[in-house]
């Protein structure tokens, strides 16, 4: 191998440039002599690249889940099973300790806070409170969307049931963003919620986020929405009419959820709810036959035992009409900046666009963000009935997080009213700090937190994981190995059992030893 010349290393001293050249030699070295051991037979690839694909081609299709399961719980199930810890929420069910907890927690207004628990341990109290006869349901509150579907998946191996969990996503637009509303996004989040208010989910796992922001009003939510199965008799004219008041919009082909199409007497709808999208064949005004298909190939997969037909968007007219906003709106609907007043057109002009058919769908568009607090005033807390239990992981985090999303969405505002496109009094697109304390302070609320001391909001009221769970951070006493024996003693007269977890660890468990303490001790290395 010839050698090769390296470019010399500038700004360091003459002993560490040589150093660096020497290790930039050693790998180019390294990878020359890899290239050259290396040997490929092309037309031997070639006939595994094929034997490969006619493996892949005569595989048996992948099963497909059942139509009944929430899309965000079909997706973090896939590629992997969850396992089943059922068995163990009911242990902790059984202590004193935990009887305590409950009755702190009591009545609504009533809080608890529990400091130094590991996180893990977190989802396990969480479990153990919604489990049992006298269990409750209660919703998570997490810092953010990722740990939010981290602490969904432990709560799904506690629960023995990912289903019975239901994860409301934020919308991933900002604040006053204009950007196309995702039908994907919404339509989840209505899945969300109903799967929380029809009670099949018995805890709602939210971020903060997803909590101020706008959503759909629970009136417009069906707490048992309507269901198809086959035999129904239905007009499949007022079918159709029925998913445009509901926001689903017509398409030719069905591709993703809030979408349908008609095709004489077939008509294919992709409910929110739904992992695949259902053909719904009609037999006069009766239906004969319902069928999950693949959208990429709109090629039968299986049948379908039902459909449930939620609605496909957060952002529905109000049932009154346009008029509705414009009233909410008061003196400002007259004097509305330029963008703002086409918006309002827009929406009005929803109704005449649909082929002539009064329905409450709204294509937003782009102008979501800014119109939520008008055309969907409620939030994910107006959907939890009164008395539920909010479960805060980590309050100090959600606080910051919070106010790190106000502070945002406050300078976007005042840009937005400098440059004349947004009234001076718009209110504000996230549910505003006050209301926000307000019905926290309002709930029962069990804060839970890894930190050895109660923060600020929980000062009064924290209790130590020990409390709860019975375990004890040993005290060792004054001095350093000399002493140690004798904390070791002490110990194991309590029926103790001892690790050590130290880089010295070893050494420890040979003091011990010499001391005439070696039952019952544990080295363990980092």
């Amino acid at each position: 191998m010839t050698e090769r010349k390296l470019p010399p290393l500038r700004g360091k001293r003459t002993r560490e440039r040589r150093a660096g050249d020497q290790a930039i030699a050693d790998a180019l070295a390294r990878r020359d002599a890899l290239r050259e051991e290396v040997d490929f037979d092309v037309a031997d690839v070639d006939r595994e690249v094929e034997d490969a694909r006619r493996r892949a081609a005569t595989a048996p299709p992948r099963p497909v889940p059942a139509a009944t399961t929430p899309p965000a719980q079909a997706m973090r199930g896939a590629g992997r099973r969850l396992p089943d810890l059922s068995v163990l929420p009911p242990l902790l069910q059984a202590t004193g300790s935990f009887e305590s907890l409950r009755e702190r927690l009591g009545a609504a207004g009533r809080h608890a806070g529990l400091v130094a628990v590991p996180h893990g341990a977190k989802t396990y109290l969480a479990a153990a409170l919604a489990l049992g006869k006298t269990g409750e349901r209660l919703v998570w509150v997490a810092r953010d969307a990722e740990i939010g579907d981290r602490v969904a998946e432990e709560l799904g191996a506690w629960l023995g049931d990912p289903e019975a969990v239901a994860v409301l996503e934020p919308r991933t637009a900002l604040a006053y963003e204009r950007s196309e509303l995702v039908p994907d996004e919404t339509a989840a989040r209505v899945a969300s919620l109903a799967a929380w208010r029809s009670g099949g989910a018995r805890i709602l796992v939210a971020s903060v986020q997803a909590l101020l922001q706008h959503t759909i009003s629970p009136d417009d939510l069906p707490a048992q929405p309507r269901r198809l199965t086959t035999g129904t008799r239905a007009s499949l004219d007022a079918l159709a009419r029925e998913l445009l008041d509901l926001g689903y919009g017509p398409v030719l082909e069905v591709a993703g959820r809030g979408e349908f199409a008609r095709r004489g007497g077939i008509l294919d709808v992709f409910p929110p709810s739904s992992p695949l999208p259902v053909r719904i064949e009609f037999f006069g005004d009766e239906i004969d036959s319902l069928r999950a298909f693949d959208p990429a190939d709109q090629r039968t997969v299986r049948p379908a035992d039902a459909v449930a037909l939620l609605p496909a968007s957060e952002f529905l007219l109000p049932a009154s009409g346009v008029d509705v906003i414009a009233g909410r709106l008061g003196r400002a609907a007259t004097k509305l900046p330029e963008r703002l007043g086409a918006d309002l057109v827009r929406f009005g002009g929803e109704a005449a666009t649909r082929g002539s058919v009064a329905t409450r769908a709204l294509q937003v568009g782009d102008a979501a963000e800014v119109w939520a607090p008008y055309l969907a005033p409620a939030t994910g807390l107006d959907h939890l009935p009164p008395g539920t239990l909010l479960v805060l992981d980590e309050p100090g985090d959600l606080a910051e997080a919070a106010e790190f999303l106000w502070r945002q969405a406050d300078e976007r505002r005042a840009d937005l009213v400098e440059a004349g496109d947004l009234p001076k009094d718009w209110p504000s697109t996230y549910l505003t700090r006050r209301d926000w304390k307000g019905r926290l302070a309002a709930a029962r609320t069990l804060e839970l937190t890894w930190e050895s001391e109660a923060p600020g909001a929980m000062a009064g009221k924290g209790l130590s994981s020990g409390d709860l769970f019975g375990w004890r951070e040993p005290e060792l006493p004054p001095g350093r190995t000399a002493r140690l024996a004798e904390a070791v003693e002490r110990w194991q007269e309590d029926g103790a059992r001892i690790v050590l977890a130290s880089d010295q660890a070893q050494r420890l468990a040979e003091i011990l030893a010499e001391s005439g303490h070696p039952a019952g001790v544990v080295a363990t290395l980092p």
